[in-house]
């Protein structure tokens, strides 16, 4: 009765232990961590807004918005939830 517990949560604790010491011994990019390259002037602080302007008025976006939304038509045609 225990045993399926025992094997859900061994697995989540190694993988909550592996979670915590990337996170406390690895730097974000291969110059460092994002905090400090911004501190330094290395990385310049860049707005939610303007990347998504950026985002927004990127061509490849929208092709690739347009290829997804032909692939998901096509997806729900084949289901036939259309």
């Amino acid at each position: 009765e225990k045993s399926w517990r025992t094997v859900c949560i061994i697995p989540a604790v190694v993988t909550a232990l592996s979670a915590l010491w990337i996170i406390r011994n690895t730097d974000d990019a291969p110059k460092g961590n994002y905090y400090e390259m911004k501190v330094n002037g290395a990385m310049p602080a860049i707005s939610a807004a303007s990347s998504f302007r950026d985002g927004a008025y990127n061509l490849n976006t929208w092709i690739l918005f347009i290829q997804y939304g032909c692939c998901f038509g096509v997806e729900l045609t084949m289901n036939n939830a259309a």
